[in-house]
């Protein structure tokens, strides 16, 4: 159970990083073991746009900031990544499925 806005917004990220790793086509030659390798594997097969791309950078700096730093997050500053993830999902699963 995920009481704490940290814990929520620590795994909301694990959860996107699953569903980018899903996203990315099967053909692609070595899975990426890095986010930022993961982000240009997508990007270079066009599951992502510089767009969605930012934001998940965004996310991934609030991520780090969270997982790093001794005052915990409000939990509106949690739903709102929480609200921010899910968005990013829903566009990343729509343009899910893509050949090379």
């Amino acid at each position: 159970m995920h009481d704490s806005p940290a814990d929520r917004i620590l795994a909301a990220w694990v959860e996107l990083e699953s569903a980018l790793r899903r996203a990315l086509p099967a053909c692609a030659v070595a899975p990426p073991t890095q986010p930022s390798e993961l982000l240009s594997a997508l990007r270079m097969n066009r599951v992502l746009g510089p767009h969605e791309e930012e934001r998940i950078m965004a996310l991934r700096q609030a991520r780090n900031r969270v997982a790093h730093q001794a005052e915990e997050p409000s939990r509106e500053e949690a739903d709102a990544y929480l609200q921010e993830v899910a968005a990013l999902m829903a566009a990343v699963y729509g343009d899910a499925g893509k050949s090379c």
